[in-house]
């Protein structure tokens, strides 16, 4: 048999691995996915998702019937053992800059499923189930890799100019490639308990701070609630799966009799990092690359961003738009990301997770305090825990941030707009895929016409932006500010244009006559990109 020729080789086909060939297909670059398994698993493992996460699979196009479900955290608890509200968030009052709710759960097989679906839009995008990369070797022309069917045994060679590993913790690629994972394992284990409900309530969100229940309650789906129960560190962990055991921790929340138990799995949480992200034309991404613990809930979140990251990169160095020293920015845009994301998980669960009749009882009162204080209670109450991390360098306007205040490589709002028919639509769906270009409220003509010749040779959207009161003055491509917020973030900024990357960080702005400088900076570095794909890479074997 000849071997097969594609772009980019996925290995491993979970939320992770589907959503960069989702990514990918997208820009019409022909992927091959390979998945070990033959079935869908079907454990309900991750279980969240946060609203920049939602926004991801809204750009990928993951939306109406081939939306994944979510299910929106609209209210959370802190409660301590007596079931007592030490504090509350409700979600329909905190603001959602980026367009979806701040949290919203999800049940995984379902997830897949859509992402799987999503992939069968894309003629270029083939997924082979029940296979495995055997091994593979990598030249400065590509990766060449040896597929193996696993039931059969039979082989095919498939040629490929990068492999992205998306196999998970226990990643493989990752194994042959040489790399450690850094960084630390808890000694505690937690108890994940997945149960089926008949009907959609109770439907509740709370964190357990009692001195002996500690853990994490949501409702991730219509019919389906997941418990995280922290197991002391003596506990007997085959005892603690049995059905009465679980029966019994659930028991305070909801009546058992009304629920079926789905899993219940014994873990640790990690703390690592993968030593390097990139070999050659190899890149790790998702759990491959990084493990935390699950506090903030941004273990997925971090590998979705991942592939947010890396596939736009990869589309236009493959389509010739940008140099292949665009990759270098991968690893060094996300690394930083994820230590920070890490190191607050650590401190979330230091916080709500600490044990003991004394310390949990001075840290109940200390939460009670802090909600009843003004500014330590808005802190609470508008969920401010999960830090806003920008891009640090990368693939920035001056390849770094100038200062703590500066625009670039901070993550865009993505506010409501109306149209010119008077309809009205969230900010990404009318800017499409690639690269933006945004002018403010009252730019001047002279802006918008520096702002479309930039936008002309990036091949990308250039749409001006009318304040709610000007309607009047809405140009055919442009759209209406109708919340307010873009104004504000022009105003905030002293910009006349800002230019975002299709991941919708802002790779830069201009005000006054500083759009040369930006204009030079693109120069060269980013062309507009060819179209790619073409048909199927068929089945080995």
């Amino acid at each position: 048999m000849a071997p097969e020729t594609v772009d980019v080789i996925i290995v491993g086909c979970g939320p992770v691995g589907a959503m960069a060939a989702n990514l990918l297909g997208q820009q019409g670059v022909r992927t091959l996915v390979i998945e070990r398994e033959s079935a869908p698993h079907g454990q309900p493992r991750a279980i969240s998702v946060d609203d920049e996460a939602q926004r991801i699979f809204q750009y990928a196009g993951l939306v109406g019937d081939l939306a994944p479900g979510f299910h929106p955290c609209r209210r959370l608890k802190y409660l301590d053992d007596e079931l007592r509200s030490l504090a509350e968030v409700d979600f329909t009052k905190v603001d959602q800059p980026f367009g979806h709710f701040v949290g919203a759960f999800f049940q995984q097989p379902r997830m897949e499923a859509a992402l799987r679906r999503g992939m069968d839009r894309f003629p270029h995008v083939s997924l082979w189930l029940g296979h495995e990369v055997e091994s593979f070797v990598q030249d400065e022309e590509g990766v060449t890799a040896r597929v193996k069917e696993v039931s059969s045994e039979h082989a095919v060679t498939v040629h490929a100019r990068y492999l992205l590993a998306c196999d998970g913790a226990h990643s493989a690629i990752r194994h042959r490639l040489g790399l450690k994972l850094e960084g630390t394992t808890a000694l505690e284990h937690s108890l994940a308990i997945t149960v089926a409900t008949a009907s959609p309530e109770p439907d509740f969100t709370a964190y357990l701070c009692g001195p002996n229940r500690r853990g994490f309650i949501a409702r991730t789906a219509h019919d389906e609630m997941r418990f995280e129960m922290n197991l002391a560190p003596d506990a007997d962990l085959e005892a603690a799966r049995r059905p009465e055991s679980v029966l019994r921790l659930i028991a305070p929340y909801l009546d058992p009799a009304t629920v079926k138990v789905r899993s219940a799995n014994v873990y640790s949480y990690h703390s690592r990092l993968a030593e390097k992200w990139r070999v050659g034309r190899a890149f790790l991404l998702g759990d491959a690359a990084h493990l935390m613990p699950p506090f903030l809930g941004q273990g997925l979140c971090a590998g979705l961003r991942d592939a947010a990251n890396l596939s736009w990169k990869l589309a236009l160095v493959l389509g010739g738009a940008a140099d292949a020293s665009l990759l270098d920015t991968y690893e060094q845009e996300r690394r930083a990301h994820v230590a920070e994301v890490i190191r607050s998980s650590d401190a979330m669960g230091r916080v709500m997770m600490t044990g003991g009749q004394v310390l949990a009882r001075a840290r109940n009162a200390l939460i009670q305090m802090l909600y009843r204080m003004p500014v330590t209670g808005e802190f609470i109450r508008q969920y401010k825990m999960k830090p806003m991390m920008p891009l640090e360098q990368g693939f920035l306007v001056n390849a770094r941030r100038a200062k703590k205040s500066a625009p670039e490589g901070t993550y865009f709002p993505q506010p409501r707009v109306s149209l010119p028919d008077g309809t009205t639509a969230l900010l990404d769906d009318v800017l499409g895929e690639g690269f933006a270009v945004l002018t403010r409220p009252g730019a001047s003509l002279e802006v918008q016409r520096e702002a479309r010749a930039l936008a002309e040779s990036l091949g990308a959207r250039w749409l001006p932006v009318s304040a709610a009161e000007r309607t009047g003055s809405i140009r055919a491509e442009g759209v209406v500010d109708v919340e307010g917020r873009l104004g504000a973030w022009f105003a905030r900024h002293a910009a006349d244009f800002v230019v975002l990357r299709p991941d919708r960080y802002v790779y830069g702005t201009a005000g006054g006559r500083e759009s040369g400088h930006l204009h030079g900076s693109l120069r060269g570095r980013i062309r507009p990109l060819e179209r790619r794909g073409h048909g199927r890479v068929r089945r080995a074997g």
